[in-house]
C-alpha cells in the first residue's frame, strides 16, 4: 500500500512539474512572439557584427571550450557555452562522404523556430530570445542524392574546366534567352552597384562538381552581365557569393572566375538598397534577416511554395513581415522556371 501509494504521489508531482515547465514556457514563448508583433527585429547589422567578431574569436581557438554572450530580441544578455568537438572522419553508417566547409558557423533562427513549442523538461528560456547562436558544424553527403550531372572530378584545374563548360552550355540554352528577356523590362529607382549571392552552395560536392551550384553561379554571373549592359547596375559593380559550406578549393574557383567570396555574415553586413540579392533554397531564414536589415534594389529568390509539401519547418519562411515588405515595397515580376532553380519569383524595389 505504502509503495503504491508512494508512486501515484511521485507521478503526480512529476505531472505538477511538467505543466509548471509547460506554463512557463508558453509565457516565454508568447512573449517573443509578442516582441516580433510589436516591429522588435530579430536581425540588425549591429547585431551581426556582434556575432562576426564572437565567430572569429572561436575559429581562432578551435580547440578551446567557448563562453560568449549574446544579446537576445528581448534586450538581455545570455550566456552561451559551446564545447569543442573533434574532426570526424567517417559517417555511423559508413555511407557518406565529408564534404568540409567551415565547422564554426552562425546558426539563424526565424520567429517560427523561436516560439516553436517543444519538450517543456528541456526548455532553455534564453534560447527562445536569441535569434542567432554559434555552433560547430559536421556536414556529410549522402551518396544517393548525388545528380547524375555531378560529374566525377581528379583536380581543382578539372573542377574549373567543368565549371567553366558547364556555365557555357547553359548560356547557349533556351533559357538564357529567357532570362534575358524576363530581365530586359526591368527599372530601378537607382543605379545599383552589386550583385551579392547567399547559398548557391559549393561548386564541388566531395570528388564531384555540384551541377545546381554551378549553374546557380552562373545565374548570378548572367544578373551582373545583362543588368550591367542595361545600366541598371554600376560599371564598377560586383559579383560577391557567400555560403559557408564552401570549402577552400571552392572559394579557390569562384575567385578565378571573377567572384569575390565573402566569410558569413559579411553578405548580410554589405546588402543594401543598391544590392541585387540571388538566394536559392538557403538554410537559413534570408527573408526574414533582409526583411529587419534592408530593402535591396532587385530580389531573386526561392518561392515559398517549394516548401509547402515538407513535414518540417522551412528553413527560409515568410513571416508576416515579409509579406507586408513584399506587398509595401515591391513590385513581383515574372521569373522562369529553371530545374536548377526550381521556382524564383523576382521583386522590384518601387520608386519612393
Amino acid at each position: 500500500m505504502s509503495s503504491s501509494g508512494s508512486s501515484g504521489y511521485t507521478d503526480a508531482a512529476q505531472r505538477l512539474h511538467f505543466e509548471e515547465q509547460a506554463a512557463f514556457m508558453h509565457s516565454i514563448l508568447n512573449n517573443a512572439k509578442a516582441l516580433y508583433d510589436a516591429n522588435t527585429p530579430l536581425f540588425t547589422k549591429d547585431a551581426l557584427r556582434q556575432v562576426a567578431q564572437k565567430l572569429e574569436a572561436c575559429r581562432n581557438r578551435p580547440k578551446d571550450k567557448q563562453e560568449i554572450t549574446l544579446q537576445g530580441i528581448d534586450g538581455l544578455d545570455y550566456n552561451e557555452t559551446i564545447f569543442p568537438r573533434p574532426e570526424e572522419v567517417a559517417s555511423p553508417g559508413g555511407e557518406e562522404l565529408h564534404v568540409g566547409g567551415d565547422r564554426w558557423v552562425i546558426e539563424y533562427h526565424a520567429i517560427e523556430d523561436l516560439t516553436m513549442e517543444r519538450d517543456p523538461l528541456r526548455f532553455s528560456p534564453g534560447k527562445a530570445y536569441l535569434s542567432m547562436t554559434i555552433n560547430i558544424c559536421t556536414r556529410w553527403l549522402i551518396l544517393d542524392t548525388l545528380d547524375e550531372k555531378d560529374v566525377p572530378v581528379s583536380s581543382t584545374e578539372e573542377l574549373r574546366e567543368v565549371f567553366r563548360d558547364k556555365e557555357q552550355e547553359w548560356k547557349m540554352s533556351e533559357y538564357y534567352g529567357q532570362l534575358q528577356a524576363a530581365l530586359a523590362t526591368v527599372n530601378t529607382p537607382l543605379v545599383l552597384d552589386k550583385v551579392i549571392g547567399v547559398a548557391l552552395g559549393p561548386p564541388a560536392l566531395g570528388a564531384r562538381a555540384h551541377h545546381n551550384s554551378i549553374i546557380q553561379h552562373a545565374l548570378l554571373r548572367a544578373l551582373h552581365s545583362i543588368l550591367s549592359h542595361r545600366g541598371i547596375l554600376a560599371p564598377s559593380s560586383q559579383c560577391y557569393t557567400q555560403d559557408p559550406m564552401q570549402t577552400e578549393q571552392d572559394k579557390d574557383i569562384l575567385r578565378s572566375e571573377g567572384f569575390t567570396v565573402l566569410a558569413d555574415p559579411e553578405a548580410f553586413l554589405m546588402l543594401d538598397d543598391s544590392s541585387v540579392l540571388l538566394s536559392i533554397c538557403p538554410d537559413i531564414p534570408v527573408k526574414q534577416i533582409v526583411a529587419d536589415i534592408c530593402r535591396p534594389g532587385i530580389i531573386i529568390w526561392s518561392k515559398h511554395e517549394i516548401y509547402s509539401d515538407l513535414p518540417i519547418l522551412p528553413a527560409d519562411p515568410e513571416s508576416s513581415r515579409v509579406e507586408r515588405m513584399l506587398r509595401e515595397c515591391y513590385d513581383q515580376v515574372d521569373f522562369p522556371f529553371h530545374e536548377p532553380f526550381l521556382k524564383l519569383e523576382m521583386y522590384i524595389k518601387k520608386a519612393t
